[in-house]
């Protein structure tokens, strides 16, 4: 429940070790690098890393040779070790790249000749009604022959053109085309080409390797293609084998290629001076010795370890640290903002106030259990953060659903309950006038609470910053915890039948804090030892806006104080809600009764949960962290979590 501690750190060795310690820092599980623009251009020799990736296109031969023979490259750790440097291992490839070379010819060749004879084949079954030899048609000397297919209306048409010198032969007929020959002579080639043009025939072009009539070219060309398949088989079989021969190799240079490969765009995080390079960033306090650790065996490399603020060039980035309970509503803090690295950490504050206040207002035994249930599920099986807000939250509302007495809605269900622990009626009857009453003074008394909490660690933060302005001058430091508080005395007295505003004191205390706030400016400059102005502000400027800044502050207070009657209304639209489908349920008979109770708990578990949980998160954000919590810091995001990423 706290910011971890956090530690700059500097890596400085030669370049020749570069590659080594990006490939150990990627392994370090919290590492934070900043990028190196801070000092490039300011220190003479100093620049980032700019060269292209020599690892990509060894990676990508070794690709296109696994896709040759279907082999599966994958990581492997246990392998052999593979060539350290690209040019031992662009040589071990290409030396077995030149094996597959002439084998992936040869291949392609089969494979092209393969698929003519496939398509030979089937453009067979179009002329399997042909009883003359294919080569006699085509060797004609003063007929022209076309071969191809025309649409069936086109077809039809052929009726119209008698007076043409043509004749069409029709082989094959389909829904939609019809396949067969067209003979004309070589003078009028040209004017029937036109007009089987204009009537959509698509001419198709008659392999060489069919021969003689179709039954003897479809013997020939399926003889053919069994040859072509075994020998392609052959020259898989080779491939495969010399794969196999070199998988050490390959896998350990896979293995090897990738993590360099992966760890080539992190050099964007590194900074060269001269033959040396330097990598800045920040890791937890607690890992130093694991850092150190991890590259004691490296040599021409040094690890230098300074405080947190050391350089003022980087902003310490902020590493969240909470227990298992309220880890998960750390979701919503980084909703609203990070926190910087000297602020309070907010998520123990909200996941404690955030699960009591939604037990409060979604109070329900059954329906609770249904979204503790919801959020295991989403959490164990779906990995989702906020199906672990969902079960704690659930877990709240089925507790304050034993409170009301609530279980799906039904008011009594508990009752025997209650008796046998000793009770006369349930801990709190919802639907009556006077615990409506209650209720709303509760929220309003739970607001104020929480309100004040909220300026108490305000105060807290600006002493710890030396910000005297934001500890005691503003509406969130002592001066408006002072304002706060007598003003809420006085509305106390007033509903208790004695008012408390004519007392001088406590007038006193409503006044002088108002003074404070609306003078926090010039009193914060002269306490830092400025001129009670900022430079170019003119007195009447000042007065006119602090005055309108003022009466801001004091609406704020109202608001966020009056938000919180919410908290109480919820409780009461709640138990409204259920009285309704309860009361649909007994209009119903049989099936139906049962159906309209189980749709009634779900819609209002959608629907009243979605809002109560927004409402909640509402109150969260612009009631308690707009007191104390500015959200400003910027996360801790590790070198190695960007490396498991796709």
């Amino acid at each position: 429940m706290s910011i971890e501690k956090m530690t700059l750190v500097q890596l400085t060795g030669k370049l020749q070790v570069l590659d080594e310690a990006l490939l150990r820092l990627t392994e370090i599980p919290r590492f934070h690098p900043e990028q190196p623009f801070q000092l490039s251009g300011k220190v003479k020799g100093f620049s980032p890393i700019s060269q292209e990736n020599p690892y990509k296109p060894l990676l990508q031969q070794l690709t296109d040779l696994a896709q040759l023979t279907g082999f599966e490259l994958r990581p492997d750790p246990d392998s052999a070790s593979a060539p350290p440097s690209p040019e031992e291992m662009r040589a071990s490839l290409s030396a077995l790249k030149d094996q597959f070379d002439k084998l992936s010819d040869y291949r392609k060749k089969l494979t092209g000749f393969a698929e003519e004879n496939k398509d030979a084949l089937a453009l067979l079954e179009r002329l399997q009604t042909l009883d003359a030899d294919v080569d006699d048609i085509f060797s004609c000397e003063y007929v022209k022959v076309r071969f191809g297919r025309l649409p069936t209306d086109s077809y039809r048409k052929l009726d119209y053109y008698t007076d043409q010198l043509f004749v069409f032969v029709s082989l094959t007929e389909d829904e939609e085309y019809c396949y067969g020959f067209y003979f004309t002579t070589e003078e009028v080639i040209a004017e029937i080409d036109d007009l089987f043009a204009s009537l959509y025939f698509e001419r198709i072009w008659v392999p060489k390797t069919i021969h003689g009539t179709p039954e003897a070219a479809r013997e020939s060309l399926e003889r053919s293609l069994e040859q072509t398949n075994r020998d392609l088989e052959t020259v898989n079989e080779k491939l495969t084998e010399i794969m196999m021969q070199n998988s050490s190799f390959i896998l350990s240079a896979y293995t090897r290629l990738s993590a360099l490969n992966r760890t080539f765009e992190y050099r964007k995080y590194v900074g060269a001076y001269h033959d040396m390079f330097h990598i800045t960033g920040f890791i937890p306090t607690a890992d130093e010795p694991l850092f150190a650790e991890r590259f004691a065996g490296l040599g021409n490399l040094s690890v230098d370890f300074r405080p947190h603020d050391s350089d003022r060039r980087f902003q310490t980035p902020t590493l969240l640290k909470n227990n298992w309970f309220c880890r998960p509503f750390e979701l919503f803090v980084e909703m609203y903002g990070i926190p910087s690295y000297e602020e309070l950490d907010p998520t123990a504050f909200l996941a404690l106030s955030y699960t009591l206040l939604f037990g409060i207002m979604f109070g329900d035994l059954g329906q609770g259990l249904c979204i503790a249930l919801l959020g295991f599920f989403l959490a164990r099986c779906k990995g989702m953060e906020f199906g672990r807000i969902l079960s704690r939250i659930g877990l709240s509302s089925a507790l304050f659903g034993l409170l009301y007495g609530s279980v799906f809605g039904l008011e009594n269900a508990l009752n025997p309950l209650y008796h046998a622990l000793g009770f006369t009626e349930k801990p709190i009857e919802i639907m009556s006038p006077v615990t409506m009453n209650n209720l709303l003074f509760f929220a309003i008394g739970l607001g104020v609470v929480l309100i004040v909490a909220s300026i108490c660690m305000n105060i807290v933060l600006g002493l710890r910053a030396h910000d005297v302005e934001r500890a005691f001058f503003s509406q969130n430091g002592l001066a408006g915890l002072i304002f706060y508080g007598a003003v809420l005395t006085g509305v106390v007295s007033m509903v208790m039948g004695r008012s408390l505003f004519g007392n001088p004191i406590l007038l006193s205390l409503c006044i002088l804090p108002i003074l404070v706030i609306f003078l926090k400016e010039p009193l914060g400059r002269l306490i830092a030892g400025s001129r009670p102005l900022p430079p170019g502000v003119s007195p009447g400027g000042f007065l006119v806006e602090g005055f309108f800044e003022l009466l801001e502050v004091l609406l704020s207070f109202v608001t966020n104080t009056m938000s919180f009657l919410r908290v109480g209304g919820f409780v009461i639209s709640h138990a409204g809600m259920m009285a309704v489908v309860l009361t649909l349920t007994e209009m119903m008979r049989g099936s139906g009764s049962i159906l309209t109770f189980i749709g009634g708990n779900l819609f209002v578990m959608a629907l009243e949960g979605f809002i109560v949980g927004i409402q909640v998160l509402r109150l969260e954000f612009y009631e308690m962290f707009s007191h104390y919590f500015e959200g400003q810091g910027i996360p801790f995001v590790s070198i190695a979590a960007e490396s498991q990423r796709p």
